[in-house]
């Protein structure tokens, strides 16, 4: 999860598409499906064992279960019965995860908001009301119900976003990651490398790289990239800088290079997304360019 002074949330690009329940028998099993989108899992009754990604762990009854797209998964039945509400939905950023490799424009969501496997019955319970919820809008016939059941989506999500941050504050991610992060953030136009980061925080570079993965999903410098075009967002939609000037602070002189970076990490120039999302309160002042 990225600092508080750049929630990665804000690019997130979210959609519904489904919510069903299941009513399944003790026969009932998949074997290494790959899942193509993201998947949050209501158990309602009875229990099933699951593998994610070679994680394993027993459910039950009261459990809720959060599935990345991408993930392996097989899963079977542990009781006679087996009923669970099922959430598809897609979550993507407008940023390349591997800007040297990739000339996506978009990326699955996977690592960067770090939801949980697997939450308990003390932790679900709200969230349960809100699948809950979300079931009856879907069986309601009315001209609301997508947005009804989008708005439920983003809400679930809002949730597990903000129990994932209070887990970070209390203590889940390591402090050294959380270190090095505080340091990105109050220097994003630093040329960092892995080592400065890892000699920041007092342990050696490979080690550094290990903690984020495990921590945040991305590498560190993958991590600054979209700390820098989250940070370049904010400013583009809430300001009247100029682009140069944005770009400057983060690190880029050459204010070309800088817009070119940013439509390969957002699809958009800098003046086209500040035209789709600045602040209308502020819309009669003079547009910024890169000069």
């Amino acid at each position: 999860m990225l600092a508080i002074d750049g929630r990665i949330t804000e690019a997130m690009q979210v959609r519904f598409m489904h919510i069903k329940q299941y009513d399944l028998p003790h026969t009932w099993r998949i074997e290494n499906r790959l899942l193509e989108y993201a998947v949050i899992w209501l158990i309602e009754a009875g229990a099933l064992e699951i593998e994610a990604d070679g994680d394993r762990l027993h459910s039950q009854a009261g459990d809720l279960l959060c599935l990345a797209s991408g993930t392996k998964l097989s899963a079977r039945a542990k009781t006679a019965s087996l009923r669970i509400l099922s959430l598809n939905y897609e979550a993507a950023f407008p940023l390349a995860v591997n800007s040297s490799t990739s000339t996506s424009r978009s990326s699955k969501w996977g690592g960067s908001l770090r939801l949980p496997l697997h939450c308990g019955p003390d932790t679900a319970a709200e969230l349960a009301a809100v699948m809950r919820g979300m079931r009856a809008d879907a069986a309601a016939d009315t001209a609301g119900r997508p947005l009804l059941l989008q708005a439920g989506l983003l809400r679930l999500l809002g949730l597990m976003a903000v129990g994932r941050e209070a887990d970070a504050e209390a203590g889940q991610t390591d402090t050294r990651v959380r270190e090095a992060i505080a340091h990105m953030t109050s220097r994003p136009g630093a040329a960092w490398t892995v080592q400065q980061l890892a000699e920041a925080v007092r342990i050696s570079g490979p080690h550094l790289r290990k903690l984020f993965l495990r921590d945040t999903g991305l590498p560190p410098l993958q991590y600054l990239h979209q700390l820098k075009a989250t940070m370049a967002m904010r400013r583009l939609a809430a300001s009247s800088e100029r682009v140069s000037e944005i770009g400057y602070t983060l690190g880029y002189a050459d204010a070309n290079y800088f817009a070119r970076m940013f439509k390969k990490w957002v699809g958009l120039s800098p003046q086209e997304y500040r035209k789709q999302h600045r602040d209308w309160m502020q819309s009669d002042q003079k547009e910024a360019d890169i000069n």
